[in-house]
């Protein structure tokens, strides 16, 4: 991938009109210079694409660039929000690399995996009157993992664990509603 030619005065501006059109930013608020360091910063991420990394890279180094951007105009730049540019520009140089460097990608990890579904049946299979809190109590105390009940009735879902239960499982039809029932929920 070749590196983006230079263009002229003409041509700059023009690029400058057509994302001030697009991004909502008015033009009027920029100096030649903020200009210059605005449509260098596009031309870049118009070059690298969608890495989030090198975003949030540009972003950061707009914020502090010396220029006085605000924080609108770098949002509008690296297609992100004001909120999250002032969000980053609070941090340290060492801390911003370092969170750069430890994102997170997705949704977290869960919390018990499925090579603990097997104690946690046992668990269930031999105190079949157990609470809530119980079952939580030795999910805390077995793996040192703490969750909600939410989280609990989620895990029990995925891995089929209601059954073990007294009562059996029965979904209800298609569409309708569920009847209340007087048994516990796991």
């Amino acid at each position: 991938m070749e590196s983006p030619a230079a263009s002229s005065e003409s041509e700059r501006e023009q690029r400058l009109v057509e994302w001030s059109a697009t991004s909502g930013v008015d033009l009027g608020q920029l100096d030649a210079s903020q200009r210059g360091v605005v449509f260098a910063a596009l031309t870049f991420l118009t070059f690298v694409g969608g890495l989030p990394a090198l975003r949030r890279v540009v972003a950061y180094m707009l914020s502090h660039c010396g220029l006085g951007l605000t924080s609108v105009v770098v949002g509008a730049v690296v297609g992100t929000t004001d909120r999250a540019v002032r969000k980053g520009r609070k941090y340290a140089p060492r801390e911003f690399w370092l969170r750069l460097w430890k994102a997170k990608r997705g949704h977290p990890p869960p919390k018990l995996r499925r090579e603990q579904v097997g104690p946690v049946a046992k668990f269930l299979a031999e105190n079949k009157d157990c609470s809530v809190a119980e079952l939580l109590g030795f999910i805390k105390k077995t793996f040192d993992v703490e969750m909600d009940r939410l989280t609990l009735r989620r895990f029990l879902k995925r891995y089929g664990l209601g059954c073990l239960r007294d009562d059996t499982v029965v979904d209800p039809p298609f569409l309708s509603d569920a009847p209340p029932t007087e048994a516990r929920s796991p």
